[in-house]
């Protein structure tokens, strides 16, 4: 048994800074083994010490903001694979693969009322209000995607009105049809993933809608996942009414579903992720107004715009915690169906090899830096070029005044003024159709470099 003199001699014999280290580490370990049980998920650090955990015994929604590459896929998926209840996992880009992956063509939407399908293709497409009224008329007694766009080819449009809403709808619906979405027989209680990768953005759009739909209509799961949420919750102005899905998503935590929402920026997503639980916010540049929306202070704003990858500040019932979240860990090859594993190591087949360390990406840095270095030599030439020009039409112009004004009348004008008259407007179309061309030039070379731009970003991202 340790008496108090023996405690007080240990106390004397350690300095301050030992004696505090000691206690942080004991009341570090105490609040492990007191908070770590079923469904609170150990996500980071806080001072590098002291472990933060997400709470998810009861039915609480989440959001994280965070440009790209700041970490927040990262988070995502370090809540989703600790997570120990059943979850569906909508992968905007197959970036999950968790669990039994499946295709949205092979799913089916027997559950689903037609009404509700239809709506989902008027929120996904954004039909005007004629082109819905048509396809719900198309659609009685319809039971998939492909017999409605049959059936509205074969629709009679008695005037020039209906056939310019039926030919509208038709480019809508007929670019959907390739992906022969929603023919299987598989149900949401099936699949833990859905793989949207590889279809177009108005068919990922169609999907999400219609998944939060069965999902309200048979509410089993427990964690919904809905990636690149700004393309669901779309904003609104607060005069507004709720859209169909900020609906569902609120009203499923009723039925014990948490929702964890991804999103870039919060000025893409409507309003409603304000009633989260917890707002994770990795790096990215907040307004003032969506800082004072979430109780931030204006330090907080610039200090999250300052975060390294990692590193997030998450908001909770508003206190403010800093958290070095931890990495997740790939889903084993066995979590995996043989399906999902095919098609995970073809996508890789057909992604080009990349260089795996920063010494190896010099090359191409290089590379890059060489073709940005010759486009602005470029451009500045036309610039100087055009510069010159500007110059000269300038000079034109003052001789062409001084010459017209020294002019008393020009009817008694000799031939020869007439003829000098002529030939400086003449110079002046010239200089001014050259200058004309020159600023072709550089909007060309504008235009390419920003297409060459979107393609570098695209190529990134992918990487």
């Amino acid at each position: 048994m340790i008496d108090a003199t023996s405690l007080k001699a240990v106390a004397d014999y350690l300095n301050p800074f030992s004696l505090t280290l000691s206690l942080a580490l004991v009341l570090a370990v105490a609040l492990h083994l007191k908070f770590s049980f079923k469904d609170k998920i150990l996500i980071g650090r806080v001072w590098r010490l002291f472990p933060f955990y997400v709470d998810l015994r009861e039915a609480k929604h989440i959001v994280i903001f965070g440009i790209t590459g700041s970490g927040k896929t990262n988070t995502a998926k370090l809540i989703v694979s600790s997570f120990r209840g059943s979850k569906l996992i909508i992968d905007w880009n197959g970036e999950y693969l968790i669990g039994r992956v499946a295709k949205p063509s092979k799913l089916s939407i027997s559950h689903l009322t037609m009404l509700d399908f239809c709506e989902a293709l008027a929120v996904s497409l954004q039909l005007t209000a004629p082109q819905y009224a048509m396809l719900l008329e198309v659609a009685k007694d319809s039971s998939n995607l492909s017999e409605i766009i049959e059936k509205l080819r074969k629709y009679p449009a008695e005037s020039d009105t209906r056939r310019e809403i039926k030919n509208a709808l038709l480019r809508r619906l007929e670019p959907l049809s390739y992906a022969n979405l929603f023919s299987g027989s598989l149900t949401l209680d099936d699949v833990d993933t859905i793989d949207l990768s590889g279809l177009t953005f108005d068919a990922k759009r169609l999907v999400a809608n219609v998944i939060l739909r069965l999902i309200y209509n048979n509410p089993t799961k427990q964690l919904l996942v809905i990636e690149e949420a700004q393309n669901v919750l779309l904003p609104r102005r607060l005069d507004q009414p709720p859209t169909s899905c900020e609906i569902i998503i609120d009203e499923v935590r009723k039925h014990g579903v948490r929702v964890l929402a991804i999103a870039q920026i919060p000025s893409l997503v409507s309003t409603t992720y304000r009633n989260a639980e917890y707002i994770i916010l990795h790096r990215l540049s907040l307004t003032a107004e969506e800082a004072k929306n979430m109780g931030l202070t204006e330090d907080e704003r610039l200090k999250i715009a300052k975060l390294p990858n990692g590193s997030c500040v998450v908001v909770h019932r508003g206190q403010k915690f800093t958290v070095r979240v931890f990495k997740a860990k790939s889903p084993s090859t066995g979590a995996l169906s043989e399906k999902a594993r095919a098609e995970a190591q073809e996508r890789e087949d057909r992604s080009p090899s990349e260089p795996k360390s920063e010494t190896a990406l010099l090359p191409y840095i290089i590379e890059d830096l060489k073709e940005i270095s010759e486009w602005r030599k470029g451009v500045t030439n036309n610039v100087d070029r055009l510069a010159r020009e500007v110059d000269e039409l300038k000079q034109l112009l003052k001789n062409f005044v001084d010459k017209f004004s020294s002019l008393s009348n020009v009817e008694t004008a000799t031939p020869s003024d007439i003829k000098a008259l002529r030939d400086k407007i003449e110079s002046l179309e010239y200089s001014l159709s050259f200058v004309r061309e020159r600023v072709s030039e550089i909007e060309e070379a504008l235009y390419k470099s920003s297409k060459g731009g979107e393609l570098h970003g695209k190529c990134s991202k992918a990487n």
